[in-house]
């Protein structure tokens, strides 16, 4: 068994001098480079936060049903970057351990809340769009109450965030430890306890694969009304409200079919964006993560390969985090779009 650098698990094994030593110079050169790309990117992404929040409160660009969600993935980027990644930075380019339990805790726990919460608000939006779709069976009045109350869909995201991320921290079901090169932290895989690896199985199952299930689901739904409602034909729309006399016909055309067509179209342009930006988030979300939950799983199973190669949970870590910084960035460029969209009715 190899410990990437000093200090490493050192507080709680004082007596076993084998499981600290020095990193390789090979160690540090890649640390100190993830440490820059960590910080440029951090820079890039607070930036473009803050320009896109000030940016939207003048112009109002983000539909009301997306607009609290939206501000909780900021929400989240801002608390990685501000509170995880200083720590992560500094150690990465001193290439050691600061050796403070109190910041590893902070630190990791951070981390893998906003990482939760990521998740459950990507799901949320998805919820809520299929709930309030130009298709949807629910009343205009339910809808409405959807759309103007999913700050409360934000609250259960974190609180249900929080219910994962409080018990490492009291010390309960695994711990936040140092993982891959000691520079960041995360929950304790290697915890042999029973109650750890039940922890680990629920965990896996409630934050990864249950709602990425979901979110996959309900996009494709999504993409399928909204592609045969824009194939929809207003002369079949008159079907629906069948008019006695051509003048009246043309009449009803021009004025009410008209006007509620556009409206539909443009609902659904705002539907299209969002299957396109949420399965963008998605599928960044799958290939950050999905290396990271499958080295946790290996340790979890007792594999000792990542500990001979702790670059590798390194990288997987890092990965992770640049996904929840960056992920509000790409999501509220592709959406915001909607705004300045002219939809045109394909009327013949």
């Amino acid at each position: 068994m190899s410990i990437a650098i000093d200090c490493l698990y050192s507080i709680g094994n004082l007596s076993n001098s084998t499981l600290v030593r020095e990193a390789t110079i090979n160690e540090c050169r890649f640390s100190r480079l993830v440490g820059s790309l960590l910080l440029i990117v951090s820079i890039v992404s607070f930036i473009i936060n803050i320009h896109s929040l000030t940016t939207n409160n003048r112009t109002h660009r983000l539909a009301r049903r997306d607009m609290s969600l939206v501000m909780g993935m900021f929400a989240s980027s801002l608390c990685v970057v501000i509170i995880s990644v200083p720590s992560v930075v500094a150690q990465c380019f001193l290439c050691r351990r600061l050796c403070i339990p109190l910041i590893c805790r902070i630190e990791g726990f951070n981390s893998f809340v906003n990482g939760c919460a990521a998740m459950y608000m990507l799901l949320a939006l998805s919820i809520v769009r299929y709930a309030t779709t130009a298709n949807s069976s629910m009343s205009i009045h339910l809808q409405r109450q959807l759309e103007e109350h999913n700050l409360y869909f934000l609250i259960v995201c974190f609180i249900m965030s929080c219910v994962w991320a409080i018990p490492p921290i009291l010390g309960r079901m695994s711990a936040y430890a140092p993982e891959g090169l000691g520079f960041h932290c995360g929950l304790d895989w290697f915890d042999r306890s029973l109650a750890g690896r039940i922890y680990f199985f629920l965990l896996f199952i409630g934050v990864f694969f249950i709602p990425i299930i979901i979110v996959i689901y309900i996009n494709v739904y999504i993409h399928r009304t909204v592609y045969r409602l824009t194939h929809l034909k207003p002369s079949v729309l008159l079907e629906l409200y069948p008019i006695q006399g051509e003048y009246y016909m043309r009449r009803h055309m021009s004025d009410k079919l008209y006007d509620k067509e556009n409206r539909r179209l443009h609902r659904l342009l705002e539907d299209r964006r969002f299957v396109l930006a949420t399965g963008i988030s998605v599928i960044i979300y799958i290939i950050s993560w999905t290396p990271y939950s499958v080295v946790a799983l290996a340790q979890v199973f007792g594999d000792q390969f990542s500990l001979n190669h702790p670059w590798l949970m390194t990288t997987c870590a890092v990965l992770a985090k640049l996904s929840m910084i960056t992920n509000p960035i790409i999501y509220i460029n592709i959406l915001k779009g909607h705004g300045t969209t002219k939809i045109r009715s394909n009327m013949k």
